[in-house]
Formats: C-alpha cells, sequence, structure tokens
C-alpha cells in the first residue's frame, strides 16, 4: 500500500461533516485527540471507484491554539501520524462495503511531540477496527 495522503482522503463535503458533528456517531479520545467517526455506504459506478475507504478532517480549535503556527503544527502532526498508520485501517477494509469518514479534533493546550501525537494514532485506529468487525460485511 502507497503511504500518501492524497486530496480526494480529506473531507471536503460540508454534508457529510455537518452529519458527522450532529452527534449520535461513535466517537473516542486518547489524549491529545480525538476521533469522530461514521460509517457512510460506498456510492456504486465510476464515482464510486476513485474515493478511497476513508476520508478524514483534522480540526484544532482556536480555543486551544492561539496563534495559526501552532494550529498549523498540530495539524500537520495528525496529518503525518495518520499517513502513516493508515493501512491498519485500510487493510481492516478492504472487502467491506462501507466507507469510513473521520474527524480528528485536538483536545489538548499544549503542543505535544509527534511520538505521543503517533502512539495515540495507532490506538485509535485499532479500537476502530476492533469496533468495526461487529457490522455486518
Amino acid at each position: 500500500m502507497n503511504n500518501t495522503f492524497t486530496k480526494l482522503e480529506r473531507l471536503k463535503s460540508q454534508i457529510l461533516i455537518d452529519k458527522l458533528f450532529a452527534g449520535g456517531n461513535a466517537s473516542m479520545a486518547v489524549f491529545p485527540l480525538r476521533v469522530v467517526y461514521m460509517p457512510v455506504e460506498k456510492v456504486g459506478g465510476e464515482e464510486g471507484a476513485a474515493l478511497p475507504p476513508v476520508s478524514i478532517l483534522v480540526a484544532v480549535p482556536k480555543k486551544r491554539f492561539r496563534h495559526a503556527v501552532d494550529r498549523n503544527r498540530m495539524k500537520r502532526l495528525v496529518r503525518e501520524a495518520y499517513r502513516l498508520n493508515k493501512h491498519i485501517l485500510w487493510d481492516a477494509l478492504a472487502d467491506r462495503d462501507i466507507r469510513l469518514v473521520l474527524g480528528f479534533v485536538c483536545i489538548t493546550d499544549t503542543l505535544p511531540s509527534f511520538r505521543a501525537v503517533n502512539k495515540s494514532m495507532v490506538k485509535m485506529l485499532n479500537r476502530i477496527v476492533e469496533r468495526m468487525k461487529g457490522l455486518p460485511v
């Protein structure tokens, strides 16, 4: 599998973002991140074939990090940790007829190290895979 983070993997649909954060979707927190995720049915046809199995959104509140430099740094750390570990989720979704939409939200006030973000990411992705095993194929 290719360790890239393409433009198609970014969640840009306002409708899906609103549904994701509207409530009633599964979420978990592993310091310094919180993830909200929602399964979505795959779209058929040519447009569905081009879509990746997982789309993500990274949110860093201005309330937590006042300076844009720090917010951008945190977003870069989260995207890089996801890029390196996305194979955990992609391998689990390879033979399923669902897509996942993930929203990562920062819950810390201080800028963590990459090691802490990466450890949190691995733990969250493994937990999501465990929870997805209960869903029908």
